[in-house]
């Protein structure tokens, strides 16, 4: 077990693009794509992750200031501290994250042998959610890692199932035939938004509206150019974050973050070409493998959930829900948290919800901001275990130490993530 979780330490240093290119290169050889087809996919692959997350990180790190400039002169303050994505920490630092992978390989092959899924969970980078509601069940029950390994098996093997519903869905939006996102509260979005959407699409003027990025070009001549649009949307977001600074730093500011969102809506689509010119033979030498050999099967390659950030009505959409999300969360009662570094995880969610908006960049808004409303709650309800957490594993130990909690919207609010917390407690754990 000693090496078994020095290879697994080993692998996951290696970061998302370099293990998603290591991983599709072993899956071209086994299933016969060609080694020339594999390597090149593969690397491709890498690089398009690389880029994409380039481009994401650039975005995110300047709306997230501005964001929180906007709810300090607003005068919006919470008690929670807003961590996120640090939950990583947890997924890949308790003591059973070797053990819960190897379950996961071992359950998914199982599941794929029975029938019982299609989706070909070979994208171990994402099995960080799953991993991190496991650390929070280790935390919970005092320190038993095998109920936080099956706590963390029982969430992925939900994800798997949840990609078998909404693969093909993604796989004919995207253009990327034969993937399937199982992935956290990325697929939950999607099966969100599937009954919001139908409702959404019967309510008169609401449903007719062509509100795609194609639409708005068409209505709106230059000001709906994706660059364009980006470019206002980051100047208006800028003026209520900074408009009230010194006029050159404030200018200056306002400015340059349109001018940071203007080059994410232009580059991120061409980062997702990239990642689709590298899985899409490999997916389809898989599909087409299993298809000679087992003729009454289907299979989907799970892949990284950033692939569905391509369409132009993503960030769009994700731009024009920050601002709303940080003012609905201050005004719903008994919300703890003001989502900061939480706000990282709106694009993914976007990603997933477009493909049953048809683009609609309002249906879109409307149901991440209905969608973030359990997160903001269950955020502030699993503060305490999720702060527990990060104490067993020796972090963020100062804040504990003056009594701050600690919370997310990624894994503290997950709401699958929660049903099962709550099943352990009514447990006794």
């Amino acid at each position: 077990m000693g090496f078994l979780s020095t290879f697994v330490a080993w692998l996951l240093s290696l970061g998302s693009s370099l293990m998603v290119m290591i991983v599709l290169i072993i899956l071209g050889l086994v299933f016969r794509v060609g080694w020339q087809k594999a390597v090149r996919g593969g690397i491709t692959t890498g690089v398009g992750l690389a880029g994409l997350f380039l481009v994401v990180n650039v975005i995110v790190s300047a709306l997230q200031p501005a964001v929180a400039a906007m709810a300090t002169r607003f005068g919006i303050t919470k008690t929670l501290v807003d961590v996120n994505w640090a939950d990583a920490g947890i997924a890949w630092g308790w003591p059973g994250v070797a053990g819960l992978i190897v379950s996961l390989l071992v359950v998914n092959i199982l599941m794929l042998v029975l029938k019982l899924t299609k989706t070909l969970w070979v994208d171990v980078w994402s099995y960080w959610h799953g991993s991190a509601l496991a650390g929070f069940v280790w935390a919970m029950s005092g320190g038993n890692v095998w109920l936080g390994i099956l706590a963390g098996v029982l969430y992925l093997v939900a994800g798997s199932l949840m990609s078998d519903l909404t693969a093909k869905k993604y796989q004919e939006f995207n253009d990327m035939p034969g993937i399937g996102v199982p992935c956290g509260t990325t697929v939950q979005a999607s099966l969100f938004a599937m009954p919001v959407v139908w409702v959404l699409d019967r309510i008169p003027g609401l449903k007719d509206w062509d509100a795609s990025p194609d639409g708005i070009k068409k209505r709106f001549g230059l000001m709906g150019e994706p660059g364009v649009l980006g470019f206002l949307l980051g100047v208006i977001i800028g003026i209520f974050a900074y408009g009230g600074t010194a006029a050159d730093l404030g200018l200056a500011q306002i400015l340059g973050l349109g001018m940071n969102v203007a080059l994410m809506m232009i580059i991120l689509p061409r980062m997702v070409s990239i990642i689709a010119e590298g899985i899409i033979p490999i997916t389809l030498s898989i599909v087409q493998y299993m298809r000679e050999r087992f003729k009454d099967r289907e299979i989907y390659v799970a892949v990284d959930c950033a692939v569905l950030l391509g369409h132009p009505a993503v960030m769009a959409s994700t731009i024009i829900a920050f601002p709303l999300l940080v003012l609905l969360s201050a005004l719903l009662p008994g919300v703890n948290m003001l989502p900061i570094a939480s706000l990282a995880v709106v694009p993914f969610w976007a990603g997933a919800i477009v493909p049953y908006t048809k683009g609609n960049v309002v249906k879109t808004v409307i149901v991440i901001l209905l969608y973030a409303i359990p997160f903001m709650y269950l955020s502030t309800l699993t503060a305490t275990s999720h702060t527990a957490a990060f104490q067993m594993m020796g972090q963020y130990g100062a804040e504990i130490g003056k009594g701050l909690k600690l919370a997310s919207w990624d894994m503290g609010g997950d709401i699958l993530g929660s049903i099962i917390q709550g099943v352990f407690h009514l447990f006794g754990v």
